[in-house]
């Protein structure tokens, strides 16, 4: 057997008789590094060696790292995640690492990692992935635990831990799109001849005529409502409450609520209100004001409270407001469709799409597009109509 230099391959025959090649990548400390190759024929580990050979030519070789794919993903959470991402996207990630991927796909060496594992994957827990109950994970969990193994894995790929993010030739199941639901006219207009009879009717009210997200609703605080009588009012959206598990474990208290910043970026932003609604907004002030002396709460400056004087849990908020549609004969809808009621009459009312969407914080016009594609195509049809008038 000739001998060779550094990223030189050598071929032979060993004493069983299979073919055998050895690469001899780099030299460490004096000592040179090797990668060993066999196969049946001669021909087969020279393909081998050549494509081997080639890779550590052109930069494409990774040696194969021996930490596990949970290992590595507790690696990029910490080192990547953590500070970066919000805190309710890192403790949803540390979910699916510990409920999902460490009891089934966690020990398996990244290097050993193949399209097929993770597909295998993804079909039993579509199937079967509840940790609560019977049945699989919903396509949009499906759909965040895919991106998360997918962004890990490229993260991988760039510290060259593996020599290809394997997840871009996995297929996750596809997101389902459902059907927007929102108040017709009529469901609205008797929706909000019941609201100054409840407590919370302020909030809902004020949500038809912003289309705010619950979690930025209820985490309005006063010093972000501005009220101009003889010119425009409005409100300001910088931040939102939310209820996550405690990241300490030794917690009694499972879940906290929590205040942080919007969804996106695109979630800061300034909405301007009704006279009419900021009037009402301000009355709802004064009240509050006066509430709170009578009790002895003292004012945390949140727009809406609990009947304590605390912040409000959105779980709680979202079963009054569904006992509100019950107690007065309303299709009942969650709450999100105050959301896509407030976008639907925008519509209808002429505004343009992309008015609407910076109002409702969407990251791009598309977005909203896609959303109220079945209100935007109803306004087409009805303005093809209206130029009937010119063939008469």
């Amino acid at each position: 057997m000739t001998k060779k230099a550094n990223n030189e391959g050598s071929i032979y025959k060993d004493k069983k008789g299979l073919w055998r090649g050895a690469v001899t990548l780099y030299c460490e400390n004096g000592v040179p590094k090797r990668k060993y190759l066999s196969g049946k024929t001669k021909h087969e580990v020279t393909e081998k060696v050549n494509k081997l050979l080639n890779e550590v030519k052109y930069g494409d070789y990774t040696e194969p790292s021996k930490i596990t794919l949970y290992e590595w993903m507790n690696i990029w959470l910490d080192m990547y995640c953590r500070g970066v991402l919000k805190q309710t996207t890192v403790i949803n990630y540390e979910t699916y690492i510990e409920k999902h991927i460490k009891p089934t796909i966690g020990n398996i060496k990244l290097c050993d990692l193949n399209p097929m594992i993770v597909q295998r994957f993804y079909q039993e827990k579509f199937r079967n992935g509840k940790l609560i109950g019977k049945g699989g994970l919903s396509p949009k969990t499906m759909h965040n635990l895919h991106t998360m193994i997918h962004t890990s894995l490229d993260k991988a790929y760039k510290m060259q831990y593996i020599n290809r993010n394997i997840a871009d030739f996995v297929t996750p199941p596809k997101l389902v799109k459902h059907e927007r639901k929102f108040f017709t006219v009529e469901e609205q207009t008797e929706l909000q001849k019941h609201l100054p009879d409840e407590r919370l009717g302020m909030a809902v009210l004020l949500d038809l005529y912003t289309g705010l997200r619950m979690g930025e609703l209820l985490g309005l605080p006063w010093k972000n409502v501005h009220f101009d009588f003889n010119g425009t009012s409005y409100i300001k959206i910088d931040q939102t409450i939310s209820r996550i598990r405690n990241p300490d474990k030794s917690s009694p208290q499972k879940t906290l609520l929590i205040f942080s910043t919007p969804k996106t970026s695109y979630s800061v932003r300034t909405i301007p209100l009704l006279p009419e609604i900021a009037q009402k907004l301000y009355v709802h002030r004064q009240e509050q004001e006066r509430w709170l002396a009578e009790n002895g709460y003292p004012d945390i400056g949140l727009v809406f409270i609990s009947q304590n004087g605390q912040p409000i849990d959105p779980r709680n908020f979202q079963k009054t407001f569904k006992c509100m549609l019950k107690r007065y004969n309303i299709r009942i809808i969650n709450f999100h469709g105050i959301r896509h009621t407030f976008a639907t009459r925008s519509l209808e009312s002429g505004m343009d799409i992309k008015t609407l969407s910076r109002l409702l914080g969407h990251s791009s016009i598309q977005i909203s597009l896609d959303l109220y594609a079945h209100v935007t195509d109803q306004l087409q049809l009805e303005h093809i109509s209206n130029l009937e008038m010119f063939l008469k």
